[in-house]
């Protein structure tokens, strides 16, 4: 009795091979990226008010 399978496996063509999750990374990372820009920038703009705050009251 030969156990071997000498054959290669066959997989149909209508098989995702995609992982599901792709595109929610991709979602979460954008999210995530403009939340970090958002706090960034609204950190940037009040260092500069108070820059200018010290500087016209100097």
């Amino acid at each position: 009795m030969n156990t071997e399978h000498s054959h290669p496996t066959i997989h149909s063509a209508t098989v995702d091979r995609s992982t599901p999750s792709a595109p929610k990374r991709t979602f979460a990372k954008s999210i995530v990226s403009n939340r970090l820009r958002q706090r960034v920038s609204v950190a940037l703009g009040l260092c500069l008010g108070l820059a200018a705050l010290v500087i016209a009251f100097e």
